[in-house]
């Protein structure tokens, strides 16, 4: 009999656990992003046409990608790329917009560069730099540019479409095809087919 006891006591014990634990994980800010970018990398690249504000400009689909995040920075630009991409959005994912790290780190644009700071007692460079990054929107269509207009800081937002290469007269604009890079060439180029404020 002590035996059953001590037996039922355990599946208790663990019955509450798992409860407590499912319960953490619904009332957890930004639990969807939990999930990390995705990524189908095309070959042979298919070329495109984009009308851009100063003309026709050839863009080459490197891969389909669809990533979630929460905004921590946009920055509108009026420089020579900005006659196909505008807005610069710096995007966090996975466990870097849990609290006990979110807390530590600092955000800023300039120059289509991203930059943080952080407090290094409690998050290590290479952790925020495997979980962000500043991504450069070329939107498909006037309202995908419209959605983009609308994207506040501390939204969560996902973004379909694909990291692109744009081919402008004096030189080609890469894409990174990874997310663990830093410096220059680091950021993502997307070619914004949907865009959407998660609930």
């Amino acid at each position: 009999m002590n035996q059953l006891i001590r037996f039922l006591s355990m599946v208790l014990v663990a019955v509450l656990i798992f409860l407590g634990m499912s319960m953490v994980g619904e009332n957890t800010p930004y639990q969807g992003s939990i999930l990390t970018p995705e990524q189908n990398n095309l070959y042979p690249l298919e070329r495109i046409t984009y009308a851009g504000e100063e003309g026709d400009v050839e863009i080459s689909l490197k891969a389909e990608y669809d990533i979630r995040g929460v905004v921590k920075g946009k920055k509108k630009y009026s420089d020579y790329p900005s006659q196909v991409s505008q807005y610069d959005l710096i995007l966090a994912w996975g466990d870097l917009n849990k609290e006990e790290y979110d807390q530590y780190v600092d955000y800023s644009q300039s120059g289509r560069w991203y930059y943080y700071t952080y407090d290094q007692e409690f998050v290590e460079e290479g952790f925020i730099a495997r979980n962000s990054a500043n991504v450069h929107l070329i939107a498909e269509n006037d309202e995908v540019r419209r959605a983009i207009r609308k994207i506040r800081k501390n939204d969560y937002i996902r973004i379909k479409g694909h990291l692109v290469d744009v081919h402008f007269d004096n030189g080609a604009w890469e894409s990174s095809m990874t997310r663990g890079d830093t410096g220059n060439g680091a950021c993502e180029i997307i070619l914004v087919e949907e865009i959407d404020i998660v609930d």
